[in-house]
């Protein structure tokens, strides 16, 4: 198999199949519901029953369109191929795709992470000949966060921040670490106020097995006694609020030395949905892979951090270009 890394996704010309396309196709492979990644009306969709439900949620069609949902590990039969999806941590329904076609096997990995979730499946490395990962954090400088350190990094600040009279504020993306951070609250039996943004995928994780027990939707007017769990843009409001707001950033930006100042947060918690640095390597060294394409991130870097260990890695346009000037 030859992808092709294209402005528009990552295309199997083989098979005929687009990897995350950021436009309409006739056929994708979905990795995951976040809108980088699912977004685009398509005629046929790939992808796991929990990516496939919050993407209709995203992505409503008027017209025709098939869904295919994929379970973890079991394999599909597709144009001469063999797919299986496998399980990726990075979000509820996150997934890998492995591809077995003509006696070689290639695993795009989609957003990934090693490290159990908060809330979510736990990464399978799996064996391969090639390998696409994504290098969202490609560089040594981060290290995150097991999820027993998170959570309880993410319970003490709000019941410290509660006991002191303030009003803890964490801030989560609308889909994953929203969700993530409620959850681990919830557990914990902490009063919790939800932005509706962050709400509205709540029944997904709840169908999934996650609890979410003594909620309540966010009110601007009731604040006191209750953690809030809200999208990053409403950050300024809480900085210009006369109560005693206190933030929490919890994120794997949080590992850089100026993240207090660009996020404004009290407290600075590095808690991922993707990997990190040692993940990274290991994911790669765990698949055995002999040529191994980087998207996103610190693509340059991390390649010739790998190649450095004996690993044929390219970041995946720059390698593209190459092998259309080597034709």
């Amino acid at each position: 198999m030859q992808p092709e890394f294209l402005e528009t996704g990552i295309y199997l010309p083989e098979l005929e199949l687009w990897l995350d396309p950021r436009s309409n196709v006739a056929t994708a492979w979905v990795s995951h519901a976040h809108s980088d990644h699912a977004r685009g009306v398509h005629g046929t969709v790939f992808g796991t029953r929990e990516t496939l439900a919050i993407y209709e949620i995203r992505w409503p069609s008027e017209g025709p369109r098939v869904l295919q949902a994929m379970e973890f590990g079991q394999p599909i039969e597709f144009r001469g191929a063999r797919l299986t999806a496998l399980p990726a941590g990075h979000i509820l329904g996150a997934a890998q795709l492995r591809i077995e076609f003509q006696g070689e096997t290639l695993i795009y990995t989609g957003d990934i992470k090693l490290r159990p979730p908060l809330a979510g499946q736990t990464t399978e490395v799996a064996l391969c000949d090639r390998l696409i990962v994504e290098s969202t954090f490609g560089l040594p400088v981060y290290h995150f966060l097991d999820r027993e350190e998170a959570r309880s990094r993410i319970v003490t600040f709000a019941r410290e921040t509660l006991a002191d009279g303030a009003v803890p504020v964490f801030l989560g993306y609308a889909l994953g670490r929203g969700q993530e951070i409620a959850h681990a609250l919830c557990e914990a039996g902490i009063r919790t106020a939800i932005h509706g943004a962050i709400a509205k995928y709540i029944p997904e994780y709840e169908r999934a097995g996650y609890r979410f027990d003594g909620w309540r939707p966010y009110e601007s007017r009731s604040l006191e006694g209750t953690a809030q769990v809200v999208t990053p843009g409403m950050r300024t409001l809480f900085e210009a609020s006369s109560k005693d707001c206190r933030i929490a950033y919890v994120s794997g930006w949080a590992a850089l030395a100026n993240a207090r100042a660009r996020s404004g947060a009290s407290e600075l918690i590095p808690y991922s949905d993707h990997a990190d640095f040692e993940e990274l390597i290991e994911l790669v060294e765990g698949t055995g892979a002999r040529r191994v394409d980087l998207v996103h991130g610190y693509t340059e870097p991390l390649a010739k951090i790998l190649r450095d260990r004996g690993i044929d890695a390219r970041a995946a346009h720059a390698a593209a270009a190459r092998e259309v000037e080597d034709a």
